[in-house]
């Protein structure tokens, strides 16, 4: 389903690969959940609490067709009177790019961190493993109704031959951290995204 700008409460599908991918990830790591659509601001915001770092918000900026879209001066300001009026402790935002004013603003903001397409966030290989794991058990559940106890009770490998993408993309991931592939550690969790949406259908 397409966001509608003004429902709150639901399920939004992202047209951008990018930006589903880096919201997953924030949301494996640090456990945001959805909690309402901005009209006025443009965005979709995601909230996260009860860590040591208090609590948090991911605010993804989008269009109204549910693309990625840019950050101006005045979402940086309406972020940052948000967050201090909700008492928040950090906040994160995503956007496609962000002005030349929105970034002077942000860099002045020790608690607002930004993630765009052309300045995004370095995971570290052992988050992007555990973001892999945490979806890779989702969906080994979404589909056998268990997660194996052991490697040689996944039923996924059998005789050097995998009959699921699952197990696959999670012996990729192991491989490429093995080899600090980074960019390859993304495309796996990205992989296990498309997954879980075909699965979902």
């Amino acid at each position: 389903m397409l966001v509608s700008f003004g429902v709150y409460k639901m399920e939004v599908e992202f047209k951008s690969d990018w930006l589903a991918t880096q919201i997953e990830l924030l949301k494996a790591l640090h456990g945001y959940a959805k909690d309402r659509i901005d009209e006025k601001v443009g965005s979709v915001d995601y909230v996260a609490s009860g860590d040591i770092h208090g609590k948090k918000l991911l605010r993804v900026i989008i269009t109204k067709k549910s693309d990625v879209s840019r950050a101006f001066t005045d979402t940086i300001r309406a972020t940052i009177k948000f967050l201090k009026d909700e008492e928040y402790d950090e906040g994160v935002i995503l956007a496609e790019e962000f002005t030349q004013g929105a970034t002077n603003l942000l860099r002045n903001e020790s608690h607002l961190d930004f993630i765009s397409m052309r300045e995004e966030h370095k995971y570290s290989i052992s988050e992007l493993l555990e973001a892999i794991q945490k979806y890779s058990v989702e969906l080994c559940i979404l589909r056998c109704g268990k997660v194996p106890e052991s490697e040689n009770d996944c039923q996924g490998y059998r005789d050097r031959e995998y009959s699921c993408s699952i197990r696959r993309i999670s012996d990729d991931a192991d491989f490429h951290a093995e080899r600090g592939w980074l960019q390859l550690l993304i495309n796996d969790f990205s992989r296990l995204i498309k997954l879980r949406r075909e699965m979902s259908k």
